[in-house]
């Protein structure tokens, strides 16, 4: 192969000409890039001909590494370093040969690095230089994960699991290395996987590691006992929790440094029988990662609907929904457009996930009183102009928000309930006066958060009776779902996107607030104005074959 040039390969099986293969040629010069990129960045040939072009002249035969299982054996004979320096994932040992995914197997000089450092003879397989990037990541990071759990293992399997160990002992394990590499894999690993939540759940015979991705739990690892201790402690020392403290919850946060990102993580400890349960939040680069309203999936009508609502000068915006369906994204979304430089913004948070600039934000803290009302009233001493309210849980702090509202204040909050329509009685089943909430609330955003279908197994399928049975009016031509794949961990989803109902509060449904109106007069009143619901945006998602009909139903299983 170390014969064959690409730029022959390419132009002998006419996916390239000579005149654009030597006007190649002499921008390599110099560039420190091999031709294959300098070809694919101009545009004269895609990386798909790139691959069929070798596959052909050389007969190497192109994998699907999301089919391929990689075998950590092979990974464990090739330092991540090099198989990022050269672009190729080692796939599987078989006797003296090592199998490796590559983008370009005439690299000569990478497979004699390669078989110098393994001892094996090079066999190589091609696949996409972005497949083989994301592949890289993904099963290195798993191998340091299973590496430094074996290490820890290894080194303290005779060690107690009685969570009362001596106090000497249990902080010399945790202030070594296997337990520093261990918890700091586990978080690299669920970063790379885009988990939101890390579950360390202790049982009977051992600890099981969840990931919570795309909403669904994924089991990661499962660990001997003996780990249990070492690993809570250092994760209450990481979040500044009391670690001699085993019998009540605790809360803390600590931030780590992965791939050059500063991710933040919330620390939630519970007591079990079988010892102390750990959640981890991640809640990304609190200063980096607020999405602007228009990325978060909110269809161009809703997204016009919920600017009109953020015109209003004063007025309370409702954001609902049930836990984990995006409120606190939509929220900070809001606040980052609406933080000009000509307003005062406050916010009482519970905690302060994410900062933003020229905003004045107040973490609750009930033990020294800074409870969400007491937060509220000293805001209202701020001279604000708009004020950011958590979450409204009781009926002090939604009698406080309303009065600020009725007084000339813009304000935002999210409640719990399962639709727009509902928002209102919940308000009034607080406590809070009907006339209070007609004349305070301006409008409700209700949402959730749904999983779209992985485009690298996505495929068409007939839905059974019982799925067909949830759709409603004419049916698309096609239904489609993710098969399920390596990138999707063979759920069939990757990725999630926002859906939305927002109902403006207009005359009519004022005066349906002060005679406490039935949610259902409320929701006929809205499908008769032609507003969207929930449902509408979902379907609209099933037809462009971004989810599938079984989310759908999913989502609306409780739905008249």
């Amino acid at each position: 192969m170390k014969n064959i040039p690409l730029g022959q390969v390419l132009v002998e099986t006419g996916f390239l000409t000579q005149e654009k293969l030597q006007e190649a040629l002499a921008q390599q010069k110099g560039s420190g890039k091999r031709l294959g990129e300098i070809l694919v960045d101009n545009g004269f040939i895609t990386e798909r001909d790139l691959m069929e072009a070798l596959q052909r002249r050389l007969d190497v035969p192109f994998v699907d590494l999301q089919t391929q299982k990689v075998q950590r054996e092979a990974l464990e004979l090739v330092p991540q370093e090099t198989a990022e320096k050269y672009s190729l994932l080692p796939l599987r040992v078989e006797g003296d040969q090592l199998t490796v995914a590559t983008n370009n197997p005439l690299d000569y000089y990478a497979f004699e690095e390669l078989q110098l450092i393994t001892g094996k003879q090079i066999n190589p397989v091609l696949a996409m230089k972005a497949d083989i990037a994301e592949a890289i990541l993904h099963y290195y990071t798993q191998l340091g994960a299973h590496s430094a759990l074996a290490q820890f293992t290894e080194e303290y399997k005779e060690t107690s699991t009685d969570q009362g160990a001596e106090y000497n002992d249990m902080m010399e394990r945790v202030e070594s290395a296997p337990v520093v590499r261990l918890v700091n894999s586990i978080v690299a690993q669920a970063y790379h996987m885009r988990a939101s939540d890390i579950h360390v759940e202790p049982g009977r015979e051992n600890v099981c590691v969840r990931f919570r991705v795309d909403g669904d739990l994924v089991e990661a690892m499962r660990l001997n006992l003996s780990v249990l201790v070492a690993l809570v402690t250092r994760l209450k020392i990481l979040a500044g929790i009391d670690i001699g403290e085993r019998r009540v919850p605790q809360d803390g946060r600590f931030s780590m440094e992965i791939d050059g990102r500063n991710v933040n993580l919330r620390v939630s400890t519970l007591p079990t029988v079988y010892g102390e349960k750990v959640v981890l939040r991640l809640l990304g680069d609190n200063t980096l990662d607020i999405v602007q309203l228009s990325d978060t999936g909110i269809t161009a009508r809703n997204l016009a609907a919920l600017e009109d609502l953020m015109r209003n000068p004063n007025g309370i915006i409702l954001v609902t929904g049930p836990t984990g369906s995006g409120k606190s994204t939509t929220i900070y979304s809001m606040l980052h457009q609406l933080a000009t430089p000509n307003v005062n913004v406050v916010t009482v948070e519970d905690p302060v996930e994410k900062m933003i600039d020229g905003i004045s934000q107040v973490q609750v803290n009930p033990k020294s009183g800074l409870t969400f009302a007491a937060g509220l009233r000293s805001i209202l001493r701020q001279d604000p102009d708009i004020i950011m309210i958590g979450e409204i849980r009781d009926i002090e702090t939604a009698q406080i928000a309303a009065r600020a509202a009725i007084t000339g204040h813009l304000v935002l909050s999210t409640v719990h309930t399962n639709d727009a329509a509902s928002t209102f009685l919940r308000l009034i089943d607080m406590g809070v006066e009907p006339y209070i909430v007609a004349s305070s609330v301006v409008g409700v955003v209700s949402q959730r958060l749904v999983r779209l279908n992985c485009p690298y197994c996505r495929e068409e399928y007939t839905p059974n009776d019982r799925e067909l049975a949830a759709w409603r009016g004419e049916r698309p031509q096609h239904f489609w779902h993710g098969r399920g794949c390596a990138r999707c961990n063979g759920t069939g989803y990757l990725g999630r996107t926002s859906v939305h109902e927002i109902i403006p509060v207009d005359h009519a449904i004022n005066q349906m607030i002060i005679r406490r109106a039935a949610a259902q007069e409320v929701r006929d009143y809205a499908r008769a104005a032609g507003i969207p619901f929930l449902r509408d945006n979902l379907e609209d998602l099933v037809r462009e074959g971004r989810t599938s009909l079984r989310e759908l139903l999913r989502l609306t299983y409780n739905e008249d």
